[in-house]
């Protein structure tokens, strides 16, 4: 599970609120809020208490805070200075939210203060801008940030092995990666989870962000480029490993990369080490 759960965080889908930051002091005070999206603080200045459920929190300047929608909180400054940046947001994969699968610390030290305190200034000039790329840099920004809190918490768990889809989809994934060289039909993958093949596209295009022959093609194609800029394997070899016919790979990888096989790897090959 854990070793291809990043399949499933390259689908994830984020949606931002709000962004900003604030000078609150004593004046900051919740009691009982249960909002319908994730709250993620850093807080820069003072201190601050934080009741999530029955666990107490208090985080100081330097700390990062992720409260997952949901949760019911109650806050209070404990004095003037307290300062922080923050970020309402959603996550989720699929239909799924993103913590209803991982559960991670509530509260990590920021082992890189200044990196952190630059994104958040950068997802709060993004958030207030109107450019064509704003909005996209913005959840640029909010991934990396969320790349940075599940790398640093000292929790990280899976909360749904139970959950017979993603598990399904999970020995599939595993089965199309070490498969990758023999032809894989959405029956074929459906059977080895015993799904009807268009309840399995479905389930699978909830999961993973794209139909299965969608993915496999996109997994084909990346194997393709590792094979060409890495190896000395040939044309024929490389189309036999990633599952392509061989008179049908040229065509294939041109149609995926604007270039013959042959024009990638030298072009791969002059760029500098």
């Amino acid at each position: 599970m854990r070793e291809n759960f990043g399949n499933y965080l390259a689908n994830i889908q984020t949606s931002i609120f709000t962004v900003s930051y604030r000078h609150v002091g004593t004046n900051w005070s919740y009691s009982n809020v249960n909002y319908e999206y994730n709250l993620l603080y850093y807080i820069t200045d003072g201190s601050c208490t934080i009741r999530v459920n029955e666990e107490e929190l208090r985080p100081s300047a330097g700390q990062l805070v992720l409260l997952p929608e949901g949760t019911k909180i109650t806050t209070s400054s404990n004095d003037e200075r307290f300062a922080k940046y923050y970020c309402h947001f959603t996550a989720s994969l699929g239909e799924t939210r993103l913590f209803d699968l991982i559960k991670l610390s509530t509260m990590i030290d920021a082992k890189d203060r200044s990196a952190i305190e630059k994104q958040f200034r950068e997802l709060l000039h993004y958030a207030s801008g109107h450019n064509m790329t704003s909005a996209l840099r913005c959840k640029t920004i909010l991934l990396q940030l969320l790349c940075t809190y599940i790398e640093s918490s000292p929790l990280c768990k899976f909360t749904d092995t139970g959950h017979s889809p993603l598990e399904a989809i999970n020995v599939v994934l595993q089965h199309i990666e070490s498969h990758l060289s023999e032809k894989l039909s959405v029956e074929r993958l459906a059977g080895l989870v015993h799904f009807h093949p268009h309840y399995f596209i479905q389930v699978f295009k909830t999961m993973v962000g794209c139909p299965p022959i969608q993915y496999i093609t996109k997994l084909r194609f990346e194997h393709t480029c590792i094979f060409l800029s890495s190896t000395g394997m040939s044309v024929n070899e490389i189309a036999e490993r990633v599952g392509i016919e061989p008179d049908y790979f040229a065509k294939f990888f041109k149609h995926h990369s604007g270039m013959t096989p042959t024009e990638y790897r030298n072009r791969s090959r002059s760029r500098p080490q």
